[in-house]
Order: C-alpha cells, then sequence, then structure tokens
C-alpha cells in the first residue's frame, strides 16, 4: 500500500483509483458476450469519470485549476493500487459470460477493498485537513458501493428498488 503523506497524493491516489476503475470496467464491458453484462460494465466505466468529476469538484480548490488539469491529464501512473486487477484473467467472474449479476458483484468488491484501503491510510494519518478529505473520499466510495449493493438486490429480486436511474435506461 502507498503511503499517503499530504493532501496531493491523496489526490493522486483517488485519480489513479479512478482511472484504473475506468479501465478495468472497459477491459470487461468489451470482454463479454452479455449485453447486460456490457451494459453494467460500461456504466461503471462512466460512473469512474463521474467520480472523478465529484473529486475535481472537492480538491479543485486545493491544488489549484493548473495542476489539477495536469494530475487528471497526466499518462505517468502515480501509485499501483491492489484495488483493480490489471489482468481480467486473473478475476473470478470476469469472462465473455459475465452477466449483470457477475459485473455488479465484482464492482462491489473493488469498492469495499478501496473503503478498505482507505480507511487503512486514514488510520495512519495526523493531519486534520488531509483525514478530512480521506473521510470525503471513503463517504464517496461507501455511496458508490450502497448503489452498487441496491441494483443487486433488485436485479437479484433480494431486495427494493433504488430510486436512481443507475444505468440510465
Amino acid at each position: 500500500m502507498s503511503d499517503i503523506e499530504n493532501v496531493k497524493d491523496a489526490i493522486k491516489t483517488a485519480i489513479q483509483m479512478e482511472k484504473d476503475g475506468y479501465s478495468f470496467y472497459k477491459k470487461a464491458a468489451a470482454q463479454t458476450s452479455s449485453e447486460m453484462g456490457r451494459t453494467v460494465f460500461d456504466s461503471l466505466a462512466n460512473d469512474e469519470l463521474l467520480h472523478l468529476d465529484v473529486f475535481e469538484k472537492m480538491f479543485r480548490e486545493k491544488v489549484g485549476k493548473t495542476e489539477w488539469d495536469q494530475l487528471i491529464n497526466s499518462s505517468k501512473k502515480y501509485t499501483d493500487t491492489p484495488i483493480f486487477p490489471k489482468d481480467l484473467k486473473t478475476v473470478e467472474g470476469a469472462n465473455p459470460d459475465t452477466n449483470e449479476l457477475d459485473a455488479l458483484n465484482m464492482a462491489m468488491t473493488s469498492e469495499n477493498e478501496a473503503i478498505e484501503y482507505y480507511t487503512k491510510i486514514k488510520e495512519k494519518i495526523v493531519e486534520s485537513e488531509l483525514k478530512e478529505i480521506i473521510n470525503e473520499i471513503i463517504d464517496q466510495e461507501k455511496n458508490h458501493y450502497s448503489i452498487l449493493e441496491q441494483e443487486f438486490n433488485h436485479l437479484s429480486k433480494t431486495g427494493y428498488w433504488y430510486e436512481m436511474d443507475y444505468l440510465g435506461g
């Protein structure tokens, strides 16, 4: 796990995780032959871009527009986070037959791992401003997990419908 020592490190790590998530979900969408699985993965990839927008609103005042643009547009990988695997062959359930429930389950696992990742980082932090930023990121990840879980429950007929047009249709 990378150590986050300051606000910029937190921002860079959050950006990298969203970029990794986008890449992972796009690869998974391209790999599955299930139309609904592909739809869910594409939707999750687009969500990662939306998360970057949320982070931009949270962090822009901390680092400024110019530096934010440099961070977001950098092709250089800031950190290797253990959340999104690079090789889909290593992911249980990611195959040509991946369906929407498998896709949602993989996404929930990733969001939960992100929550755990940031929680461990937060435990090592002393600076209150940085702790506040990490708490905001954790809250975002928990919100993502909740949306995915509610959609999973709806599709598996074990829960209720979430009142949000999550999949755009």
